[in-house]
């Protein structure tokens, strides 16, 4: 009886050990993934969206805190979780293309038993080339008359594709805050410049759509070429107006 019940629990210990053997090759491997993105294909876990305002100049010190931030966040960034970027001018247009949009595709157990330094140089061509092409473009001078940040906001957060299955959901906003559009601006002194409650209807309306109320929001603010006065009046009414709307809100300079 005793050989008979070893000879089962040896049967199913080889097949268990089949199974593992034929497992083992997708487990080295990981998780299918989409050639384009990188992520997943059951999707991403996790999204970092980075949105930036290029609709007034820079200075040279700000544009190296700005690479230096999205360095850090591609460097920080979780296996899986995607990461998109986002740049807008004066010039507003639904729909606008990001500069980059993928996951960290992170490393498999067979890259980590493998030859290191091949792996990295992939890992390097797969997500941190396009991720440095990105910050070559964010740091070049941008200037314009208009300033739509409300509306690229609601435009980026909106949009079905930048929604993800499992996660959390963060926008990085890096801009002076000075609104500047038909809806709403922070300049002159004509009917409705800097009026606090129509800043907070604009606000409303786009907190309103299911797609955009599932962002944690931080601001990063950048002084370009306005001085500390204006922008502090901005940062004002534009942290009461997210109050006034419970909408937690993180906010720096950068």
């Amino acid at each position: 009886m005793k050989t008979e019940n070893w000879a089962i629990v040896a049967s199913v210990l080889a097949g268990l050990g089949l199974v593992g053997f034929f497992a083992a090759p997708s487990l080295l491997r990981g998780p299918p993934r989409d050639q384009e993105t990188l992520c997943p294909k059951t999707g991403p876990v996790g999204h970092t969206l980075i949105l930036v305002d290029k609709s007034d100049p820079w200075s040279e010190v700000q544009a190296k805190r700005l690479k230096a931030l999205v360095k850090q966040v591609g460097d920080e960034l979780p296996t899986d979780r995607m990461l998109s970027i986002y740049v807008f001018n004066d010039v507003f247009e639904p729909g606008f293309p990001s500069l980059v949009s993928l996951c960290n595709p992170g490393k498999t157990a067979s890259e980590l038993i493998g030859n290191p330094r091949r792996e990295y140089v992939k890992w390097v061509e797969k997500f941190g080339r396009p991720l440095d092409d990105a910050l070559t473009v964010l740091t070049q001078p941008g200037k314009g008359n208009q300033s739509p940040i409300v509306e690229a906001i609601g435009d980026v957060a909106s949009r079905r594709e930048n929604r993800v299955p499992t996660g959390d959901r963060k926008i990085m906003l890096v801009s002076d805050m000075l609104q500047n559009s038909t809806q709403f601006t922070m300049f002159g002194n004509g009917s409705g410049a800097r009026d606090p409650e129509r800043l907070r209807r604009l606000l409303g309306k786009v907190w309103q759509d299911p797609g955009v109320a599932g962002w944690e929001l931080s601001v990063h603010q950048v002084q370009g070429v306005y001085d500390a006065a204006r922008l502090e009046q901005a940062a004002t009414l534009w942290k009461d107006a997210f109050q006034k709307l419970a909408v937690s809100v993180s906010w720096d300079r950068l």
